[in-house]
């Protein structure tokens, strides 16, 4: 089932009850790139040794950088890499796209499209009784789920410390793409590096971290993803958007096979494969285990009222990726449950920006 968001209005809006409406977005540790000196798994977000986390599988990137000069041939004359700005536009509106930036009045125009549950998809101003994950960019940001986005304000019950989860678990009927997932998005490692080798781009995913954290499921189930399609302004050569990530799995089924995923897929000619990663440079799941807010004793504020109470999820993270001037390109956000269709996962995404990075491999950067 898709959606087409140039033609539809935005259909997950009751979903958003609750989100709160603060003006003020949430800034923080920009800057800090994840490569390889990064810490390891089996080291929490403080750099200390977590004991549940043995999935040490070496999904490490290098990250380079071109200097953010757009190419050109041999005789012609090239502009400067320009950083594009706009206006935000979704403070009126209920579409999914103008809550990232997108299609915005004087900015390039993109198809967006949306497969799933149209439960599993909507839009907020907030997340909890803090300021922890307000919109980044305008006042809206969009939020895909593995189950209902309107469970995200039921506070978790009492008894749930004790018994495992009994909320934000529902089964999403059709959209169980098992051991498969949507074209293009390819679970398989590539054969070498796809920047020095562009013969690889398509074979499979450049970065090499989905497929040692997808083989722990097998079977994508409850899949939920929004799509980009477009043209790359010719004096941009990067992409780059937030997003953050929760889940009830943590941590009953931490290190299990119930190892539900979250992917930023790019389809570029200067990349194809996963683009978004955690601080230790893995995937974004479960078990690859980097959560910033782990909430054990439901204690913290940020998730007080909340289904996410006594879970785990991510600070807002940033992604860049390079891409080609003047070329299509496919972007796809992606979450699924692994091995159920139940006990739920979400993705929220805001502020997508054309950009001036001029780098070689993706990279992700904490912002707040």
């Amino acid at each position: 089932m898709r959606y087409f968001y140039a033609l539809l209005p935005m259909i997950g809006l009751a979903a958003c009850n609750g989100g709160r409406d603060d003006a003020m977005a949430q800034s923080g540790e920009a800057g800090i790139t994840i490569n390889p000196s990064a810490p390891s798994a089996g080291e929490d977000s403080e750099g200390e040794s977590d004991p549940s986390d043995t999935n040490d599988d070496g999904d490490k990137l290098d990250v380079g950088g071109t200097g953010g000069v757009i190419p050109c041939a041999e005789g012609e004359v090239c502009d400067e890499c320009v950083e594009m700005e706009h206006t935000p536009c979704d403070g009126d509106s209920t579409d999914l796209f103008n809550a990232i930036g997108l299609n915005c009045p004087g900015a390039p125009t993109v198809t967006g499209t949306v497969d799933g549950s149209p439960a599993a998809i909507g839009l907020r101003t907030g997340f909890g009784p803090t300021m922890q994950w307000n919109a980044r960019e305008g006042s809206k940001f969009a939020v895909i789920g593995s189950g209902f986005v309107g469970d995200l304000d039921m506070p978790t019950p009492a008894g749930d410390l004790d018994v495992g989860p009994t909320h934000c678990n529902d089964d999403l009927g059709a959209f169980d793409p098992g051991a498969v997932l949507p074209a293009p998005l390819l679970v398989n490692d590539v054969t070498g590096d796809c920047v020095a080798d562009n013969t690889l781009l398509g074979s499979g995913d450049c970065s090499n971290t989905i497929q040692s954290q997808f083989s722990q499921g097998m079977a994508a189930n409850d899949y939920t993803e929004m799509r980009v399609v477009a043209m790359v302004p010719p004096t941009n050569n990067s992409i780059s958007y937030d997003f953050a990530f929760f889940s009830v799995e943590y941590p009953f089924y931490f290190g299990s096979a119930f190892n539900d995923m979250y992917v930023g897929w790019l389809e570029s000619e200067s990349w194809t494969g996963n683009i978004s990663f955690d601080e230790q440079g893995k995937p974004i799941s479960l078990n690859a285990g980097f959560l910033d807010f782990r909430d054990d004793g439901g204690v913290r504020p940020e998730f007080q009222g909340t289904c996410m109470s006594r879970h785990a999820g991510t600070k807002w993270l940033s992604t860049t990726a390079p891409v080609t001037p003047g070329e299509e390109i496919t972007l796809v956000f992606a979450i699924f449950d692994l091995s159920d269709s139940i006990l739920d996962s979400y993705a929220f995404i805001d502020n997508f920006q054309w950009g001036c990075e001029g780098t070689d491999h993706p990279s992700t950067t904490p912002v707040g």
